[in-house]
């Protein structure tokens, strides 16, 4: 569970059977057989659940702040954070729509499927397809996945189980999602759903993360866990989009699969985890690693970096670290005219210092109106 969940390094040390455990960037808390293992990140973990909150909802993080704020629980602090943001978009009621049934009737209601129909002896049942407007669709049935996956962790604060219990009694009567992660990416916003956009991006988060009680042999697994990089690369992202006044076309989530190739014959696909293109031009690109770095980048990190500035014919790249000094460093590529930025962050701070940081970053990928940049317009 320590090399597979979080991502550990486990070396022996020479004496008996004592061994040393060197956790990867996962933190959280899984319970193995009745054995707990909890893995804390050097950060606060309420500074996390921030991150992953304003991700989400970066319109409401003031609210979300006030739930999590001193949290020194993961699975609880998650947990406090998903029920606190159904409650407020629930509260008008379960969102309801017209759906598609097939069935069997013994009277015709809406259209006979007559490819069914036909191969039938017998007239009775009849095979119809007609439409219901109630609330068991596909959004309110996530909402039951991610809710089952909470009643089923071992939250510290009854009340906090209390309320997760009553959230999911109000969803229990929706039929279950085979595979929610992929129904989930499967729906189209409207006017009409989008107000719960920001609850099923928590329910995301819960749904990849929890881990159900397996039946591994005779041990069961249960628990909660956060790969940081994944939170940590969200956040920035969704922080310069909403900074940078950008939509999700501009900025989107991933450039993996959109055609960007180091190599003309397109054999080296590139993703970089930070790329703004607006009307068919590359605007600003850049990379975010949740590691601590000494100053001036990490030499595989730059030649990364240099890359994604060569593929994307940008004079410019930035790299962002999760932790280091406040220096402006700025590398010069020899006989490439291309300039390397290295920023970090302090993620230790209040999160409104934090933002601050962030907009910082994004006054720069805002004011990018033409390819051409100068270097001394940063901070």
């Amino acid at each position: 569970m320590l090399e597979t969940r979080f991502e550990a390094v486990i070396r022996a040390t020479g004496h008996g059977d004592e061994v040393t455990v060197r956790p990867g960037g996962v933190v959280g808390s899984v319970s193995v057989g009745g054995v707990p293992i909890v893995v804390r990140p050097k950060i606060p973990i309420d500074r996390v659940l921030f991150m992953t909150a304003y991700a989400a909802d970066p319109f409401r993080w003031e609210e979300n702040w006030s739930v999590i704020a001193g949290v020194d629980d993961l699975q609880d602090g998650m947990t406090a954070l998903f029920v606190a943001a159904c409650h407020r978009t629930l509260q008008r009621g379960l969102l309801r729509s017209y759906r598609t049934v097939d069935a069997d009737l013994p009277m015709v209601k809406g259209r006979v499927r007559w490819n069914v129909q036909a191969r039938r002896l017998a007239p009775l049942p009849v095979a119809c397809r007609f439409q219901v407007h109630d609330d068991d669709i596909t959004e309110n049935r996530l909402l039951r996945e991610a809710f089952g996956a909470l009643r089923h962790s071992r939250l510290t604060d009854p009340a906090l189980a209390a309320g997760v219990d009553r959230l999911w009694r109000s969803l229990e009567h929706v039929r279950p999602v085979r595979e929610p992660l992929v129904a989930l990416d499967a729906i189209s916003w409207t006017r009409q759903n989008k107000h719960y956009r920001r609850i099923l991006g928590l329910a995301r988060v819960v749904l990849e993360n929890s881990m159900a009680d397996l039946a591994g042999g005779t041990v069961g697994t249960v628990g909660f866990t956060l790969r940081l990089h994944d939170v940590f690369e969200q956040f920035v992202r969704t922080a310069l989009r909403e900074a940078g006044g950008l939509t999700e076309t501009e900025f989107p989530n991933s450039w993996r699969g959109r055609g960007l190739s180091l190599a003309e014959s397109g054999q080296v696909p590139l993703a970089p985890d930070l790329g703004v293109r607006i009307g068919g031009r590359w605007r600003f690109v850049g990379d975010v690693k949740y590691k601590r770095d000494a100053g001036f980048g990490h030499e595989a990190d730059l030649y990364q970096l240099l890359a994604y500035a060569t593929a994307t014919g940008l004079p410019e790249a930035t790299l962002i670290y999760a932790q280091g000094p406040r220096a402006r460093i700025v590398h010069e590529v020899r006989h490439a005219q291309k300039r390397l930025y290295v920023r970090h962050l302090d993620l230790s701070a209040s999160p409104q210092e934090v933002l601050n940081q962030v907009h910082a970053l994004a006054e720069r990928v805002n004011t990018r109106q033409d390819i051409e940049l100068s270097t001394d317009a940063w901070f």
